[in-house]
């Protein structure tokens, strides 16, 4: 058994009685049913999942959430699957993607020595001399781009969308989501309530993260949470669920594996929790970088070991708590950096003191130190920290193989950007908090800005009861919430800290450092819109999760703004990825048969789908369908055919201009055709494309009957009944 794996209690949601064999990149791999991907790997330690996107660097997981693109991989003919979530499968064939060559040497690193020729915006200005130079590098620069494979001859599979009805939707199933289902459900008998949650199981920040120090708080909290939703009725709990967007009166689009439920709901609970922000300094992004809420997931949920020696830099209590995890689980913490000038108040870092861990206050590490190929962590430098980005020239070096920061958060607010609703940034705690909510929309936990667990609980109550009120259902007095909502440093004002040798990254997706952004506001690029585009800053899988927050502060530093004023991007769903099977669905049409369809069938007719309709293609039963076609026509040359055409569309025209009415929608002179005399008839749109063509037979003066194509007679009957009521 490999190294990184710990015993229980640790890996709350493995099974260890199940062992799952799988491949990655060719070479089999084993881990435990309720392992991810990624912990599957990590356990093995098998840690570079990915290669990035520019640069072609190493990289591992960071969030271990998949609120990142470092760990993308191909599974069988899907690609850009995220390692971080995806569960491992009996069988399951996993490939890393964007690599030219194997993983381990991937032969497009050498661009990462070329970085200087490639700053931000480099294809708008090099490629284009001489003449005709862009056709010569076109294809080159296409097929780096990308990062997994598609093959249009895969299988199809099977998608699906129903629709699904709530009083009050509830989008997060942590502890402030759970909370405020059960106060809702509370309200009455007759209140239907949805809890969406994304992960495979409810508890979000209770199944990994530590509230007190002797880490017994959040598996309590959990298990009496998650005992008191499964015990209601009324509240129907959809897991492994992604809400991607907010639309008018409350529609919300959940995706479960391949079926989208077309949610409509009276009331929405925002309980989506936040997404920790990286800590940006040299070589940030090697493997064994990661966030404090990645180590306590791999840690908590599957049993895995970080590493074996680490540094913490934190700004607050979960970097503490993070370090009383690792000692948990055997791991050696050499230094705890504490971005703050004085020593954090509270349990966890008394804990920790106990522990005889060495904490430097008001320093911050500043540089990664790579192993050979940049393949891991094998030290790092922490240095005083001087002023706003700003690190003291003299620097003590740990040897280390894992970086862990926990320096701040972004609230996961996406559902209420897209409702309209606003969230200003408060200099006091460095986020973005919430200012105000749509009608109907309510929010609790951490998206709000609250950290203390107790408080968490009572404003998910608090939400749940107020979104109950809202869609009709009222019971008792509304739950009352304290003021305190943890410690108010849970973001670092400024965790960035350039090097003057660089990579040091902003966004892990598109390999963009610190001097780029500022290099794309010097160029002119000044609003944040623009500088998101030409820069490409957010614009990678994550959509900005991990580097938005820390890139507004570089642009409003660099125009000489405050950040509420430098502003935020305009945020759209879908909140994540979504498969172009999921929006399309299966076919909601019905099948249409001729009369005659059994009879094709027994004939041996190889029938295809002409609108609703099925009609035969082809007859013969062999493989040859070509050959089936040939055959057909040379038989219909020869002898004497007959062809079903009863599905082709009939519309009858009467009426005193029916003549009018055909000379408007067709071309050729129909006054002028003769009762009893059939004439072909060609329809086009107001460009003079071609639509739809048939045959007019004209019955009676004001009497004619119109055939149109089977696939097509749809769309000439609502044009006919469109320019009918436009008649002059």
């Amino acid at each position: 058994m490999s190294r990184n794996r710990l015993d229980a209690p640790h890996g709350l949601l493995i099974d260890r009685s199940k062992p799952v064999n799988f491949t990655f990149d060719g070479k089999a791999r084993t881990g435990f049913a309720g392992h991810t991907i990624t912990s599957a790997l990590w356990a093995e330690d098998v840690k570079i999942i990915s290669r990035s996107f520019k640069y072609h660097r190493p990289r591992a997981t960071v969030s271990a959430a998949g609120h990142d693109a470092n760990a993308l991989v191909q599974i069988g003919d899907e690609p850009s699957v995220s390692a971080d979530t995806r569960l491992i499968e009996e069988g399951m064939t996993v490939e890393a993607q964007n690599v030219f060559g194997s993983l381990e040497h991937d032969r497009a690193q050498m661009l990462d020595k070329f970085g200087k020729f490639m700053p931000v915006g480099f294809y708008y200005k090099a490629f284009f001399r001489p003449k005709g130079a862009w056709k010569l590098w076109e294809p080159i620069i296409r097929r780096m781009a990308g990062l997994g494979k598609v093959n249009t001859d895969a299988h199809h599979g099977y998608f699906d969308k129903q629709y699904l009805w709530a009083d009050v939707c509830v989008v997060g199933g942590g502890p402030a989501g759970m909370a405020a289902a059960l106060e809702a459900a509370d309200a009455s008998d007759d209140i239907e309530v949805v809890l969406v949650e994304e992960n495979p199981q409810l508890g979000g920040a209770l199944t990994y993260a530590r509230f007190d120090a002797a880490g017994q708080r959040a598996a309590a909290e959990n298990d009496s949470l998650v005992k008191a939703v499964e015990a209601k009725d009324n509240i129907r709990v959809l897991t492994g669920a992604y809400c991607n967007g907010w639309f008018t009166d409350h529609f919300l689009p959940v995706i479960q594996g391949n079926r989208m439920f077309k949610l409509r709901a009276k009331a929405v609970v925002v309980a989506t929790g936040s997404y920790e922000q990286p800590m940006v300094f040299r070589n940030n992004d090697l493997p064994g970088v990661m966030y404090s809420s990645a180590a306590q997931r791999l840690v908590n949920r599957y049993g895995v070991k970080p590493g074996n020696r680490a540094v913490i830099a934190t700004a607050n209590a979960e970097g503490y708590a993070t370090a009383l995890d690792l000692i948990a689980a055997g791991v050696d913490v050499a230094c705890i950096a504490d971005l703050n000038s004085e020593r954090p108040r509270h349990e966890l870092a008394d804990a920790v003191a106990d522990h005889g861990i060495p904490i430097s206050l008001g320093a911050t590490v500043h540089e990664a130190l790579a192993k050979p190929h940049l393949n891991g962590v094998e030290g790092a430098r922490v240095s005083k920290i001087m002023g706003q980005g700003q690190v003291a020239e003299r620097y003590d070096t740990f040897d280390c193989d894992t970086i862990i920061s926990a320096i701040g958060w972004q609230p996961t607010a996406n559902l209420i950007w897209h409702a309209g609703g606003k969230t200003p940034y408060n200099d006091a705690t460095s986020m973005f908090e919430i200012g105000e909510l749509p009608e109907g929309m309510f929010a609790a936990g951490s998206v709000a800005g609250c950290f203390l667990i107790d408080t968490v609980i009572e404003q998910g109550r608090e939400a749940g009861w107020s979104a109950a009120k809202d869609a009709g259902f009222t019971k008792g007095a509304i739950p009352t919430v304290r003021n305190d909502k943890g410690e108010t440093g849970q973001n670092h004002a400024w965790p960035m800290f350039e090097h003057s040798k660089g990579k040091d990254f902003v966004d892990f997706d598109e390999d963009i450092q610190l001097h780029d952004l500022t290099n794309a506001v010097n160029e002119g690029y000044a609003h944040i819109e623009l500088m998101k585009r030409f820069s490409t800053c957010g614009m990678g899988p994550s959509q900005g999760r991990h580097s938005w927050l820390n890139a507004i502060r570089l642009n409003a530093r660099a125009n000489g703004l405050s950040i509420n004023d430098a502003g935020m991007t305009t945020q759209r769903p879908p909140y994540t990825g979504e498969k172009i099977g999921v929006l399309a669905g299966r076919s909601f049409e019905p099948k249409r048969l001729t009369s005659m369809h059994h009879r094709h069938v027994e004939a041996g007719g190889g029938m295809m789908q002409a609108g609703l309709w099925y009609r035969p293609e082809h007859y013969g039963s062999g493989s040859d369908r070509m050959a089936a076609i040939h055959a057909e026509a040379r038989n219909v040359r020869e002898n004497v055919a007959m062809i079903d055409v009863s599905t082709l569309g009939g519309l009858e025209i009467r009426g005193p201009d029916a003549a009018e009415m055909m000379e408007r929608m067709y071309t050729w002179a129909y006054k002028k055709q003769k009762i009893g005399r059939a004439r072909y008839t060609l329809m086009t749109d107001m460009t003079g494309v071609i639509t739809d063509d048939g045959v007019a037979c004209r019955f009676h003066d004001d009497h004619f009957y119109v055939t149109a194509t089977t696939s097509g007679v749809d769309g000439v009957y609502k044009e006919m009944l469109f320019w009918n009521a436009q008649w002059r």
